[in-house]
């Protein structure tokens, strides 16, 4: 009778442990950050009216999802209103997060030619210089308007279950082609300040 409490027991404890990390995984349903959208601005700061020429630059949804079968990899999706392989301007897709006090972000740019390699940076001092960058694999989805990025744990900190990844950030910015010749500031911004919701993501294995 006592094996028997016991085997129950550590069959609850089992139970109490995996179900919060299934509710932690994010999904489109459930994403990690969700934003207001016709929100792209100029220079990140000053509302613009012509929103529907700035679709591909407008933030819906983030959110960080892991596969059982591949846990040495963490997934990061980013959903934009009406993504582009080919745009005007030269579109930055970033996502960005905190790990063990350093900080990281995956990015890929977009232009006329179509997009290119998939990156992720870290920063150890938390300013816009990051120190170092590592290539990583991708797809880019106009289908269902999303980019993911397959982020290798160990170019990140290597996080381990029940870690977790805070201040997620995602931003988009507009600027000229690098060789347009024209200055390389970002005349448009979708920033995550205005975020309908954001919440952390628990690492599950």
């Amino acid at each position: 009778m006592k094996i028997i409490m016991v085997s129950i027991l550590v069959i609850m404890l089992l139970i109490l442990t995996v179900l919060p990390l299934q509710v932690l995984a994010g999904d489109s349903d459930n994403p990690e950050f969700e934003d207001r959208i016709f929100d792209v601005k100029l220079f990140g700061i000053f509302p613009f009216p012509l929103q529907n020429n700035l679709k591909y630059a407008d933030i819906v949804s983030a959110w960080f999802h892991e596969d059982i079968g591949n846990p040495d990899y963490l997934y990061v999706t980013l959903k934009i209103r009406a993504l582009q392989e080919k745009t005007g301007l030269e579109a930055i897709y970033d996502v960005d997060w905190t790990f063990n006090n350093n900080y990281y972000i995956t990015c890929v740019h977009a232009n006329p030619t179509g997009f290119g390699g998939f990156v992720i940076g870290k920063s150890i001092d938390g300013d816009d210089d990051f120190e170092s960058w590592n290539y990583c694999d991708g797809n880019f989805n106009v289908e269902d308007n999303t980019i993911t990025w397959i982020v290798p744990k160990d170019k990140i900190g290597d996080p381990h279950p029940l870690n977790t990844l805070t201040d997620i950030f995602p931003s988009t910015h507009l600027r000229f082609t690098d060789n347009s010749g024209l200055p390389l500031w970002d005349l448009f911004k979708d920033l995550a300040w205005n975020a309908k919701t954001t919440k952390d993501y628990t690492i599950q294995y």
